[in-house]
């Protein structure tokens, strides 16, 4: 499997904002898949997240950056520590009221908030909607932002690609990812989606989400 959702999300970010020489503390940093893009963008990274086993994989993969098992809901940094806040596809992931409240908290005057999210549209979103359904939780977030005292400032929707050598392979990955044991009938169903079409080899599947630029003023 190849894919460029990183490279992509990072190219969009360094459209929106100048992060150089920012204290920047990620939201959802998983294994550290776009950390490892970002640090070396960054005066210096801290990324948090709920699952241990993901912070100890990316300790391993990001020695130099700062990783801490943690909630957006509740973060264990004094006010006004950073330049920036990302939430990497994280923030319908928990409750997005309370963590909208804490970035502001720990960020510094004139700080920002940088909000990837997921798109419901894409062969990715159809796949991983087979197996966990999250239309409602994305639409929380979003209310949360518009109800906020944030202001948005720009909104970029991109794609990605993720290629796949064979259906196999494609079905595999998203059974794994959601830690989920094979079901050819759940399997036949992604084949059937919307955006994927299972006739080409390899099989190619567009990913579809967008950031938004977040602040105060």
């Amino acid at each position: 499997m190849r894919q460029n959702s990183e490279q992509r999300t990072l190219e969009v970010m360094l459209q929106c904002v100048d992060m150089t020489g920012s204290e920047v503390l990620e939201i959802g940093c998983g294994d550290g898949r776009l950390t490892s893009w970002l640090v070396g963008k960054v005066k210096h990274l801290t990324a948090i997240d709920p699952d241990g086993k993901c912070i100890e994989t990316a300790r391993k993969k990001v020695p130099s950056a700062d990783f801490f098992v943690g909630s957006g809901e509740w973060l264990d940094f004094p006010d006004g520590r950073f330049d920036l806040v990302l939430f990497s596809l994280s923030l319908h992931h928990q409750d997005s009221r309370l963590a909208l409240q804490e970035a502001s908290r720990v960020l510094k005057d004139k700080g920002v908030v940088l909000v990837l999210e997921p798109l419901n549209e894409g062969g990715i979103e159809e796949i991983c909607k087979v197996l966990h359904q999250e239309d409602q939780e994305k639409l929380e977030a979003q209310q949360a932002i518009a109800e906020s005292d944030w202001v948005v400032h720009r909104r970029e929707a991109f794609a990605s690609q993720w290629v796949f050598e064979t259906p196999e392979e494609m079905y595999q990955w998203v059974f794994d990812y959601y830690d989920t044991p094979f079901d050819i009938a759940l399997a036949q169903q992604m084949g059937r989606q919307p955006g994927v079409d299972m006739s080409t080899r390899p099989v190619l599947l567009q990913e579809w989400q967008e950031l938004q630029l977040l602040s105060k003023e």
